[in-house]
């Protein structure tokens, strides 16, 4: 899911301080930035969303 990252990356944190704000853990972020996290929990896509102050919709829908 790279559209988590470019967003991550605008708001300008690192993965660590997006899993403190969050209270998702790094390895989880990390895992679904590299995309190798086959499921993710909408619960877990709202706190992403939230934190970075986005519509969830945008992090699952590539921008083009």
């Amino acid at each position: 899911m790279q559209e988590l990252k470019k967003y991550r990356l605008a708001a300008g944190l690192t993965q660590e301080q997006l899993a403190e704000k969050s209270g998702i853990s790094r390895v989880t972020i990390a895992n679904i930035e590299r995309g190798s996290q086959s499921f993710i929990k909408s619960s877990t896509i709202i706190k992403l969303a939230d934190t970075l102050k986005v519509d969830p919709q945008v992090l699952l829908c590539p921008s083009e």
